[in-house]
Order: C-alpha cells, then structure tokens, then sequence
C-alpha cells in the first residue's frame, strides 16, 4: 500500500504551512515579543516533526492556535479568535485539497508532446501582436505574444542578470536587471525567453562591457552579467504557448497500486541520475508509467515489450504506432535507450521501482537515461487538462 506518512506527521506539515503563512501575512501587525514566540513554537514543531513526537506535536498545535488567536494587538478577542480560526480553516482546506486529493500541475517541457504540450516560444521578425479578436482567442489557447524593446540605458546587473517569477499558475515572465536597479519585464519563462525568443542573441549583437569578459564571470543561459543595453533594443519577439496545465490526483494512490500505462507525476529527490542544484530542491517530473515492480522491460524502436509481450495498453499502442521517420498523428515510436544517452535496452525492475517514459521518445530524459523511479517518489496520476482549451482538454489517456 501506499501510506508513505502517518497522518499525524501530515497535519504535523499543514499546520506548519498554515503558521508560516501567518506570520507572512501577519508580520507588520505582530508584536515583536508575539511574533518570536510564534517563531520559537514553529521551530519546536519542526523539532518534533523530525524526531516524530506524536504527542508533542499535538502540544504545540493547542499552543501555536492559542498563541496566534491572542497575538493580533488592538481588536477584540471575539473578532481575533473568528478571524484567526477562519484564517487557518482555509489554509488547512485549500492544503488539504492540495497535499491530499488534486494538485495542479503545469506541463514543463515537451518530452510528452504530442498526448501533453510543454512550454514552447517561436521567435517571429515582426511583431506578433495580434488584433482584439486575437487576443480573445489566445486567452483560451494561453498564447502570449511578445515583443518587448528596451526603455532604458545601462548595463545588466553582473550578479543576477535575469530571473523568472510567476504570476498566478498560468503567468510565468522573468525580469531583467540593470546595475542601477532599472528592470525589464518579458513575459515569458527564462529557458523560452534565451534560448528560443534568443534574449542573448539580441543583447549581444552589441560589446560587452570592457574588462568584464572573464572565464569566471557569471553565466546564466547565455546571459553573464554586464552587457551593455541601449534605449530602444529589440530585447525578444515571438510567440509563446504556455503549455498545457493538468490536475493530478494525490488521492489514488493511497488505496491502489499505481498501473502501467498511466500518465503520473513523480518527485525527483531519490532519483541519482537527476542532477538537481540542491538550492533548487526536487522537481516534479510528468511521464508515462512504463514498468511496474517485477516488469523485464526491453525497448526495440519503434516498440516496447514487458515480460516478452508487445505493450498493450492504449497509451503505448499509440506511441508505437509510428516511427522516426513516418511518424502517425504526431507519435515516432520508442527510441532505444542507446539512442537518447541511456546505455541498455533491457531492464528487470526491482521490488519498489518504477520506469518512467516520456511520449515523445526521441527527446525524452526518462528512466532510459537516469534509472527507475523510487516508489516514495510518486506523487499521483495526471487526472485532467483543465488548461488551455484546445484539443488536449479534457481526460488524460
């Protein structure tokens, strides 16, 4: 079965959630003594999560409720209590549906294309700008077009030059920075904005500042910091498609095993061949279920075969319905291992291990490159595309 955490240790990271979101939310009307004690008793619980304290954690969530209900200065008690119970029923609520039952999920990169759409940008030579009625339709598609020019002088901060934020789940876009402080707003995500709307390429078409061409200066997708920018540059122009958004469901996995076939999502933490920057943290991957614990798996392009049958599952019977070189309906069959970086085209799974492909075999990093999927890794399965609509939404298959 799939209980990876008891249920106390789950509440135990809700109300954690929960009290961090208070205090962000809360900072400017705290108290200080108020808002250290909060802090302490926050820590405590982190205390007791990692040495899993049953009962201490069920101390400290009487306290740290008690505490915030009386933290708030200058309202009634009434008033406080309501606002704060309310304040945290909805946190542990949205936290609940969230860590629990279905969590949305935004399709990163094309190694599922075409059952599911990653982020994707083509670079245009004129403005792409579309009309009213353009507009209307790419708020349904989640187009977004971009042409942005420079409406400053200056040279780009050497430390941090671009970073990427996000607006809502649907609105990812970086900013530029200037060494003064001035930023530039293009509304696309970093990798589209420099590699394929070619930022660097544009910013680059002029000198670099003298004496900052170093080996070791900073490098950041093309972009190191201190370029030159003059007023008026074409920066990026083109046409970027957001990638389709999906909802995955946490729940099912609770109460039956995961099935071959499936499109899931998985975390990639345990997984040694995935070389993540530890800043960063785990990365949620989306991929097809391609073996189960026990599965001899054996890749021959265009085909993939488990436990010396052909694959019969709908998702891989349309995959393995074309080839490379006479694709059908967008699917080129499965690529042997040798093909994409991996080494073997024949794997005995272990107790406890999964194997992940990607639909578009071609220009998948999947399990053929970097190995099985640790069961504690598995998040759920994709359930639905809610976003955009076009012909993907709708059930995932």
């Amino acid at each position: 079965m799939f209980f990876f955490t008891p249920r106390y240790l789950k509440q135990a990271k809700l109300l954690h959630k929960g009290v961090t979101r208070f205090i962000d939310y809360k900072r400017d009307l705290l108290p200080k003594d108020k808002l250290d004690e909060i802090c302490t008793l926050r820590r405590s619980l982190e205390d007791a999560m990692k040495a899993r304290d049953r009962e201490r954690i069920k101390t400290l969530n009487d306290e740290l409720n008690r505490v915030c209900e009386k933290a708030l200065p200058n309202a009634a008690s009434s008033e406080i209590g309501d606002n704060v119970e309310v304040f945290f029923v909805a946190i542990v609520i949205a936290l609940g549906i969230r860590g629990y039952i279905a969590q949305p999920f935004q399709i990163p990169t094309g190694s599922m294309q075409p059952t599911l759409n990653g982020i994707t940008a083509l670079a245009t030579a004129e403005d792409p700008t579309p009309g009213p009625l353009g507009w209307l339709a790419s708020f349904f598609t989640s187009t977004r077009y971009i042409n942005v020019v420079s409406d400053h002088d200056g040279q780009l901060d050497p430390r941090q030059p671009i970073t990427e934020h996000r607006l809502a789940i649907f609105m990812p876009y970086c900013l530029l920075h200037f060494k003064d402080g001035h930023t530039i707003k293009i509304n696309a995500p970093q990798r589209q904005v420099l590699d394929e709307l070619q930022l660097a390429k544009h910013i680059n078409s002029l000198p670099v500042e003298t004496g900052n061409d170093t080996p070791d200066r900073r490098m950041a997708y093309g972009l190191s910091g201190g370029e030159t920018i003059r007023k008026g540059q074409l920066l990026a122009r083109g046409v970027v498609h957001n990638g389709d958004h999906v909802l995955v469901d946490k729940f099912s996995y609770h109460f039956r095993t995961p099935a071959r076939g499936e499109v899931f999502v998985f975390t990639t933490k345990h997984i040694r061949g995935i070389n993540v920057p530890t800043e960063q943290g785990s990365q949620h991957y989306i991929k097809r279920l391609a073996g189960v614990p026990g599965d001899d798996i054996e890749i021959t392009s265009p085909k993939i075969f488990h436990n010396g049958a052909e694959a019969q599952e709908e998702g891989f019977r349309r995959v393995m319905q074309g080839t490379y070189e006479k694709p059908v309906n967008g699917y080129r069959g499965y690529a042997d291992p040798r093909m994409v970086g991996g080494q073997i085209a024949r794997i005995q799974l272990r107790e406890e291990d999964y194997f992940a492909m990607g639909d578009n075999s071609y220009n998948s990093s999947d399990s053929r490159v970097w190995g099985p999927v640790p069961e504690r890794n598995l998040v759920g399965t994709a359930l639905f595309c809610y976003w955009p609509l076009t012909s993907h939404w709708g059930r995932i298959r």
